[in-house]
């Protein structure tokens, strides 16, 4: 399969990993040099992915599952900066974050230095990891107007709607459901809160009528009051052309 810029994420993948003796005499890997270092992984929830060493460096590509991005202090704590899902890219190494794997998650690793490897891999994998490292960066960016901005209702609200965007939660019966990892300490580190403080702040927008999250569970009732509570935008989650 030859490699196409406008191909879906797994056909691209899967062409990327392609056995040797598959490969087409155009395919636009450097001399299979690239493809043999090409790693498909299966992690169990809670394995660890990356654990932040910066002398091991790679672009992972999420195929499947939740994908937590941490800083983990020296003290133990940590800071959960983002969590991925198919089709995002993190990348590991010189930004000595650790990756975390909040469900059973398939992970492809593409080993090296992140810009390096940009220059010599094809274009449809370099468009792959460009783009997500921009989707990357807006939602990082969002994440830090969360924290230090909102307040505690308001930011457990707009994670919850980002990840129901995310994933294109649907709604049925005028609710938008979706299965969600994250624990209440999951989310603490998410949003700057105690496990205390998350629990009263899910209490609130329960009874409010908004939302509830029970059982790994995410049910949003009032999608609208909830847009309007946190202020959420969307737009920074679409990638646009110029």
């Amino acid at each position: 399969m030859l490699l196409s810029a406008t191909g879906n994420f797994r056909d691209i993948l899967g062409a990327l990993e392609a056995p040797a003796k598959a490969v087409p005499p155009d395919d636009p890997w450097p001399k299979g040099i690239l493809r043999s270092a090409v790693r498909r992984q299966t992690y169990p929830t809670g394995s660890t992915i990356a654990d932040g060493d910066e002398k091991k460096p790679a672009i992972l590509l999420v195929m499947s599952g939740w994908v937590a991005s941490c800083k983990v202090l020296n003290n133990g704590m940590r800071t959960i900066l983002d969590v991925s899902l198919a089709g995002d890219v993190i990348m590991t190494g010189w930004t000595r974050e650790a990756a975390i794997a909040l469900s059973p998650a398939v992970v492809v690793e593409l080993p090296g230095p992140t810009f390096e490897g940009l220059l010599s891999y094809p274009q449809p994998i370099s468009e792959i990891i460009l783009k997500g490292m921009a989707k990357r960066y807006a939602r990082l960016a969002e994440h830090v107007v969360n924290i230090g901005r909102r307040g505690a209702v308001e930011r457990a609200a707009h994670l919850l709607l980002e990840l129901a965007y995310r994933i294109n939660a649907r709604e049925k019966n005028g609710v938008a459901g979706f299965a969600c990892p994250l624990t209440q300490a999951d989310l603490g580190d998410a949003l700057g809160l105690s496990a205390v403080h998350v629990n009263r702040v899910l209490k609130e927008l329960r009874e409010g009528g908004f939302v509830s999250f029970r059982g790994g569970v995410v049910q949003i009732y009032n999608r609208r009051g909830l847009v309007e509570l946190a202020g959420f935008d969307p737009s920074y989650l679409e990638l646009r052309s110029v």
